[in-house]
């Protein structure tokens, strides 16, 4: 039973990422050229509203895998991810698990045909603190 909660938290938790990842999907897309655009955290905090200082290439290096997020360092999971890179202004975090399936499954640039929110959209929600 504990093991099925702590998969849900993670698929959860990836979810959450999904969707902030999506939105920097579309902040890239608007913001052209910029060297150093805002980006939002990635974490799997649902609340976190942080902002990343990255660029375009440092933000395409990450996304060249649908398991990794940047994120603001600190803001990692252990729990469902790694930290696998650290930079002065962003940690990258590497998904496992449940949580790299939910990730694989919505990331907008892999998208399985046919595969949307609605396969996770009944998770439950991830809790405000850190477990």
């Amino acid at each position: 039973m504990m093991k099925e909660a702590q998969e849900d938290q993670a698929r959860k938790a990836a979810k959450n990422q999904a969707l902030f990842r999506d939105v920097n999907e579309r902040i890239e897309e608007l913001v052209g050229k910029a060297w150093h655009p805002d980006f939002i955290c990635e974490c799997a905090d649902e609340h976190c509203v942080e902002k990343l200082q990255l660029s375009l290439r440092e933000y395409e290096e990450i996304r060249a895998s649908p398991v990794h997020f940047p994120v603001k360092v600190g803001h990692d999971y252990p729990e469902f991810e790694r930290v696998v890179a650290v930079s002065d202004r962003y940690a990258v975090v590497e998904k496992i698990g449940a949580a790299a399936e939910v990730a694989k499954t919505l990331d907008p640039r892999s998208r399985v045909k046919g595969a949307s929110w609605v396969d996770v959209e009944n998770e439950p929600s991830y809790p405000d603190s850190r477990i």
